[in-house]
């Protein structure tokens, strides 16, 4: 039997925080149980609080992002997750909401630019993703969002996707990095909370439902023994 926990490192949406994360995510992590670990990373630009989490949390906290509006700042995010993930890892999924799952798909997209040979991360969890910005762009000094079109090789690794079909904020972004990834091993759960995270027991369970089957057959493949039940 595989004793190894299960070590997820987790990166909130923008203009919010880890705290905010682990928050939202308690029911998940509850259900998840005492073999995961979570590592919670804050960015490193304080941001005005996005208005759904002003709403809940309100204004006296502070917000961050983990890049701002240049294509320098949007690189150097990418280069410190793969430093992180290198430095503090391993890991065996990585949870990104929104921008979190943007810079997580970055960093997966574009793992050899950044000195790492194999993807940091076992599985991705994908909540209410955003699309990524295009590589080639930043460094011609543009930050555009990159089209599933210019994906020449799709993430490999398995990957969850819960996103909902009412998300007003950014419409079809998390349709569109659902077809940035292998059909095989990916999971999709469509949940009706809009941009934020599933709040619903049936929508969390069926996510923390997803997560597990996903890292037990992340670690079957790699030829680790299957978890605990």
């Amino acid at each position: 039997m595989d004793s190894r926990p299960v070590r997820v490192l987790c990166l909130h949406g923008v203009g919010t925080n880890s705290e905010v994360l682990e928050a939202q995510t308690a029911r998940l992590r509850y259900l998840l149980g005492d073999h995961y670990e979570f590592d919670f990373v804050d960015g490193a630009y304080p941001w005005p609080a996005y208005p759904s989490i002003a709403k809940v949390f309100g204004h006296d906290h502070t917000y961050y992002s983990y890049c701002d509006d240049s294509p320098q700042s949007v690189l150097q995010a990418a280069t410190d997750l793969a430093d992180y993930a290198t430095e503090n890892g391993p890991f065996d999924a990585v949870m990104g909401f929104s921008l979190g799952a943007a810079l997580a798909m970055t960093l997966l997209l574009n793992h050899d630019r950044l000195g790492l040979s194999t993807p940091p991360f076992g599985c991705a969890i994908f909540i209410c993703g955003i699309l990524p910005c295009d590589w080639t762009a930043l460094e011609q000094g543009q930050v555009e969002l990159l089209a599933p079109t210019r994906v020449s090789c799709p993430v490999r690794i398995p990957t969850v996707h819960c996103w909902s079909a009412e998300d007003l904020d950014y419409p079809g972004q998390s349709q569109a990095l659902v077809s940035m990834c292998t059909p095989n091993g990916r999971v999709e759960l469509v949940h009706h909370a809009g941009h934020a995270f599933p709040t619903d027991s049936v929508g969390v369970d069926q996510l923390a439902q997803a997560i597990h089957t996903t890292v037990r057959r992340m670690r079957t493949r790699d030829g680790a023994s299957a978890l605990p039940n």
